[in-house]
């Protein structure tokens, strides 16, 4: 009854002559086309929040010419923000692993930027030394993440973050990551690149760590060993700010 529901309020939407493929949840128009996962353009079109705390970050934290590296870009929405923040020179580098979202996304991530400093790397983040994970897709395009041992997938190269920030000009650069749990791995394995970041914004998942809370207090004192200050957590998104900027 719910998909029926949605599906009926979007055709709705559509013979009224109303938007159904553009949304501007932040201000920022974006595409999702109709073929896209139908929750989340159900909600576009309620004018519903969509990621608010990260956006709220985004917004404040990010300024203009600062070059960025997001993990899990999703549809590209936030992805536009982040562009409408840094202007169009800077550069911004995507890692998205849903092979059904990654064209989406270079479309709303390069919108307004210059050539060749805007890009989609269509790989899993990922430290466990294999060439290839399983994707494994959730209810929707937000809970897609890379498939536990013996869970249905389809095959995916890999990448890390050092790995994509070596396709950024030398100097410090911005980290935006939601990446379904994943984090814990990359914040074990990537010490020696952290003296390059400057500031995170990190959406964590407790759900889906082995040991829950008390996971997510050990990934937030391990970053903050990095030489970062945490400055704000609001739902899941928390805010690090190197110490000595």
């Amino acid at each position: 009854m719910k998909t029926l529901n949605r599906k009926f309020y979007l055709w709705l939407q559509k013979m009224l002559g109303r938007a159904t493929e553009t949304y501007a949840p932040h201000g920022v128009d974006v595409h999702v086309p109709a073929s896209s996962d139908l929750a989340i353009r159900y909600l576009l079109a309620k004018g519903r929040p969509y990621e608010e705390p990260e956006a709220d970050m985004v917004r404040r934290f990010l300024t203009k010419d600062t070059n960025v590296i997001e993990l899990g870009g999703c549809f590209g929405i936030i992805s536009a923000l982040i562009r409408n923040q840094i202007g169009r020179d800077a550069h911004h580098i995507i890692a998205e692993l849903n092979p059904d979202l990654a064209d989406i996304c270079r479309q709303n991530a390069g919108r307004n930027a210059a050539s060749d400093v805007s890009e989609v790397v269509e790989a899993a983040v990922d430290y466990s030394g294999q060439k290839t994970v399983n994707f494994a897709r959730g209810h929707n395009a937000h809970d897609g993440r890379v498939a536990n041992k013996d869970e249905a997938g389809i095959t995916v190269p890999t990448t890390t973050l050092s790995k994509i920030a070596d396709k950024l000009p030398d100097g410090p650069f911005a980290l935006v990551c939601d990446i379904e749990g994943a984090e814990i791995a990359l914040f074990e394995a990537e010490a020696a690149l952290m003296p390059r970041i400057s500031s995170i914004i990190l959406e964590t998942h407790s759900g889906f760590y082995p040991n829950g809370d008390n996971d997510l207090e050990k990934l937030l004192t391990q970053i903050k060993s990095y030489g970062f200050q945490q400055l704000e957590n609001r739902e899941n998104v928390v805010y690090f700010a190197r110490k000595d900027a």
